[in-house]
């Protein structure tokens, strides 16, 4: 079918709708188109080459500055004030309080029992006698309470001060009292002159033998207790001396020969030997036919183990010392040694005079 043919079939039906009295639609009439004549093609240009662009600097953007914003707090919930708890005051315990003693003057080598009396001794923990706690407290009722005054502090003449410890407060305190030592005995005198020159290595009036000075120490102790000189015991100076002054073993003898002066004890009766008392010493390691006494002293110290044994310490020179031994623990030491030979040997004069 050409163009031509297509247009009168088209006009044919517009001719019938028109009979029946529709609404013909428009029709587009497409135009025929006309034949295309040959000719030559037209030539084709040459191609112009396209300069390559350049680029243009870009300028670097200036940054701007974003405002931090600040953090939100979110308000916070204040915390409760605690509450304020009232501690509740502890109860103040009452201090002892001494009203007074029963023992103010006494000699320097001498222990004894004082009594006190006053308040509050339910809360009394100790006595102290020139600072040195003393022995033997009891408190017999609330006002009321006992205890030992010790020997003088190096057996010295003093004037002590008495305080108290309560045992709701250790803290010494004072009280109105004090203890006056005076070196009024024997005994006294012995043992003030013996721990006044323990310690000295010479001596214009009795001479001083370096390295064998104990038994003429011992001596002068006994000559400040108040002993004589006698024509088998003396010392007059610097060697004008008996053997049984400066000997341990002279002197030994002459005391067993002077039962009016010293009673002889075995170690065995140590139980019996008190401050001021002479003791001898012979080191192991002899034969049994060594009958030599080789160091002398003066008890210084008598001590009560718990076993019920008594423990002697000493004052003396060679080895110059205020508290020596004590002999059980000397006598413990040696036999552990195994020396060879003979035991330790102790023996001691207890002094009548």
């Amino acid at each position: 079918m050409n163009a031509r043919t297509t247009t009168l079939t088209a006009a044919i039906a517009i001719a019938a709708l028109a009979a029946t009295g529709a609404a013909v639609p428009a029709v587009a009439v497409t135009p025929t188109p006309a034949p295309a004549t040959s000719a030559a093609p037209a030539p084709t240009a040459t191609p112009i080459r396209t300069a390559s662009p350049v680029a243009s600097p870009t300028a670097t953007p200036t940054p701007v500055l974003t405002p931090t914003a600040a953090p939100s707090v979110a308000p916070t919930t204040p915390a409760p004030t605690p509450t304020r708890i009232t501690p509740t005051p502890t109860p103040t315990v009452p201090l002892p309080v001494v009203a007074t003693i029963n023992k103010h003057v006494g000699h320097t080598a001498l222990s004894r029992t004082a009594t006190i009396t006053g308040t509050q001794f339910t809360n009394l923990a100790g006595v102290q006698v020139a600072g040195t706690p003393a022995p033997n407290l009891k408190v017999l009722s609330p006002t009321r309470a006992t205890f030992t005054l010790p020997n003088a502090i190096d057996y010295q003449p003093k004037t002590a001060r008495i305080t108290v410890t309560a045992w709701s407060d250790r803290t010494p305190r004072a009280t109105p009292f004090t203890f006056q030592y005076k070196a009024d005995s024997r005994l006294d005198k012995q043992m003030a002159y013996a721990f006044k020159n323990w310690n000295a290595y010479s001596n214009r009036s009795f001479g001083y033998l370096s390295g064998n000075d104990c038994a003429n120490f011992a001596s002068q102790t006994l000559l400040a207790r108040g002993w004589k000189r006698t024509a088998q015991w003396f010392n007059y100076g610097p060697g004008n001396w008996s053997g049984a002054w400066v000997s341990s073993t002279a002197l030994s003898s002459y005391l067993s020969s002077r039962p009016d002066l010293a009673t002889h004890l075995n170690y065995r009766q140590r139980d019996q030997v008190a401050v001021g008392d002479i003791v001898q010493f012979r080191w192991p390691g002899h034969s049994k036919k060594y009958s030599a006494w080789e160091h002398t002293a003066v008890v210084s110290k008598v001590v009560v183990l718990p076993d019920g044994t008594h423990d002697v310490y000493y004052v003396a020179h060679t080895l110059n010392r205020q508290y020596g031994g004590g002999t059980t623990s000397l006598a413990a030491w040696y036999a552990k040694q195994k020396i060879k030979g003979s035991t330790l040997r102790i023996q001691f004069f207890h002094l009548l005079k």
